[in-house]
Order: structure tokens, then sequence, then C-alpha cells
């Protein structure tokens, strides 16, 4: 699709490009009848004075009597704009002005972090300037640095990310070097769930300690949630007054959800509804966890590091606090659960077109199945 502009202009892919009818007597010159030039800009603004620019100098090359046989080279080195091609970290700050609008803070600061090994290795250099050659060097530098390959994957995409968007935006003529250099193979390390019994220990042991830490891994060991998702829960998100006690799980301007699907009501069963008891009493304040929750993001980096800290000093030098969700979809499975509830659960994506139409579970079935995962033994001791 061609949208026409004024005077001379038409954009291609949001990109302004130059179109002029060449004059007879100028054709054998050019070998064509008419004259396309890339402008380099989606701006229109910047487009209208490129063309003027270009229009003013057509006029006086097309107007000459007796065209010299030089022509030809003065179109190419006066009329052809010069693109402006911005530098990596130009390229960057444009990326996060556009494409970071709206996104969380830990969007921002992987780009900053990804784009500055990036400059801190190679250079601060016009991106046409980059070569697979040392995208190649930035991707050995990091490896050797003790990154594992699925963290290097993760920082390229970042910068490919920025690569595209400026090669667009910017209308330039070039590939995207770090898209084409090669990665080593890697193997992902299964997360394994974490046994029953040693879960019944965990929750034992956040009863007793009763702090906010143990009321999040509580939270995760009887819901099933992501660790964002939690650590990112209001106060008002738990209904406790409810017929059936539940959580509210949605998205939140310092807090989204990894999927339409995470959207969803969790009742609060076993562990889980005693740490929500435990935080509607003793939290004051708009936030659940305000140790990792603020207005601007959720830091669940660090509450991993904490929780997963504690699990692995006192139970399993394997256990991370994901495996809370492995455990829990085992834990269903166990129960008897049927897929589609167990993926309502957990707020997974169904490749099932069905499972999107109505509205779902009630809470008082979905309580159904978690009452017989939870742990009724130690909350009845309470």
């Amino acid at each position: 699709m061609v949208d026409q502009s004024p005077t001379y202009l038409f954009t291609k892919r949001d990109v302004y490009y130059y179109s002029r009818r060449i004059p007879p007597n100028m054709r054998a010159i050019y070998g064509k009848k008419r004259l396309v030039v890339s402008l380099g800009t989606k701006s229109l603004n910047e487009g209208l004075s490129l063309s003027h620019a270009l229009t003013v100098k057509l006029d006086m090359l097309w107007g000459e009597e007796k065209p010299t046989s030089g022509t030809l080279d003065v179109l190419v080195a006066k009329v052809e704009p010069r693109k402006r091609e911005p530098r990596l970290s130009e390229a960057r700050d444009s990326y996060l002005r556009i494409r970071g609008a709206g996104k969380p803070k830990t969007f921002e600061r992987a780009s900053i972090r990804n784009i500055g090994a990036v400059v801190s290795l190679i250079g601060d250099l016009k991106l046409t300037h980059y070569t697979t050659l040392e995208a190649a060097n930035v991707r050995d530098a990091l490896l050797s640095r003790g990154l594992t390959v699925l963290s290097v994957r993760r920082m390229f995409a970042t910068i490919n990310a920025v690569f595209h968007f400026a090669i667009g935006e910017y209308g330039l003529d070039m590939k995207n070097p770090f898209a084409l250099v090669h990665m080593p193979q890697s193997i992902r390390k299964k997360r394994m769930p974490i046994p029953i019994e040693t879960i019944r220990d965990i929750q034992a042991a956040c009863y007793e300690i009763d702090d906010d830490l143990r009321w999040l891994i509580a939270l995760l060991s009887d819901t099933g949630m992501r660790l964002s998702e939690a650590a990112g829960l209001a106060i008002e998100d738990i209904c406790l007054e409810h017929d059936v006690p539940h959580i509210n799980l949605e998205p939140h301007p310092w807090r989204r959800l990894k999927t339409q699907q995470s959207e969803r009501q969790m009742p609060l069963v076993g562990a889980a509804l005693w740490a929500a008891q435990r935080i509607a009493a003793e939290v004051e304040g708009k936030w659940c966890f305000p140790r990792y929750t603020n207005a601007e993001s959720c830091n669940g980096n660090s509450a991993s590091a904490a929780l997963n800290k504690w699990l692995k000093a006192n139970f399993s030098k394997e256990g991370v606090v994901h495996g809370f969700r492995h455990s829990f979809r085992d834990r269903l499975r166990a129960a008897g659960c049927s897929t589609e509830m167990i993926e309502q659960l957990g707020g997974w994506s169904s490749a099932n077109v069905g499972s999107r139409y109505g509205k779902g579970f009630e809470l008082k079935l979905k309580t159904k199945f978690l009452g017989k995962i939870s742990n009724k033994h130690v909350n009845e001791g309470l």
C-alpha cells in the first residue's frame, strides 16, 4: 500500500521517498524516465524539507540548456540526500522513546545494560559501521565473562530489537549484523518440581517464622502463581470477605501479566489462605510486599534471589521458587484435575481454542480441586 503525500513525496513502509519525472532531454543521461530517491526519514516535516532542497537543486540542473556529461555525477554527489544515520546510543534512545512508552522500568534497564555492553566492548559507532565480526566479538566476550548461552541470547534479543527498529525508523539500507551471528548450542537445565514432602516442611517453617518473605513463599506454594504475580499484588487484590476467599490477579501499572490467560481469579486455600490473612492483618499501605513493589515497578529478580537463597540453604540445593509452579501442576494432575482446569488455575496458555470460550470455571469448583492439594493437616493444627 503506497500513500501519496504533497509535492513529489510518497511513503513506503512509512519511509518518505522523492519521486519526480525526468525531463525528456535528461533521460539519456539517467537512463530512466523517473527519479526515485529514498529520503531516509519517517518525519513528514523532514521529508518536506528534503523534498524542497532536492527540487531546487534539480530545477537548477535540469534548467541547463546543454547538460554536461558530469550532470549525473553532480546528481549523485549533491542531489542524493545524505541519510541521517544514528550512532548505537542514539538508536537505543529512539527505541526507548517509541517502543518503551508504557513499558516497565525493567524494559529500559535491560536496553541500557545490553546496548551498553556493545558500546563498552566495540564503541558507540554508527550502525552501518558494525559488522558480523564485531558482533561475534561481543558474543565471545560475554561468554568469556561466564554468562550462559541463554543469557547472551537474551542480551542479543534486545540488541537485535534496537537494530531492527533503527533500520526501519531511519530507512537504512543494511542488514542487522547481530542477527547473523551464530550462538553455540545450550542445554537448558530443567527446573524440577519441589517434592510434596519438602513443600510441607517449607510451609511449616513459614508458619513458624511468620514474616513477609515467608508469607510470599506460602502464597506461592498453594496457588502456583508466578513470583512476579504474587510479589506485585496490591492489598485490594485480596478478597477475604467473599464467600470464596480469593485473589483477583490482574495487570497493574507496576506489574504486567505474562499472558492474557494470566488474568484470573485464584481461590485461597491452605498455606496461601493463611498468608493472605497475615498480609491483610499486618501490612499497611497499598502493596502486599512493599519491599519489592512500588508505584513504578515490581522487583521480581530481587525477590527471587532472597527466596531462593533461603530455600537452598534450608531445604534443597536444587530448590528454586519456580519449582512451586511445577509442583502445583503435578499436584493438580494427581488430584484428577482436568487439563482445562489446570490451565485456568495456573494461568497457562491453552492450545485448545474452545477453552477460550465462555467465562471459565466458577470459584467454588476451583476451590474444590485446590482443597484436595492443600495441607489440611497443617492448617488444622494452627
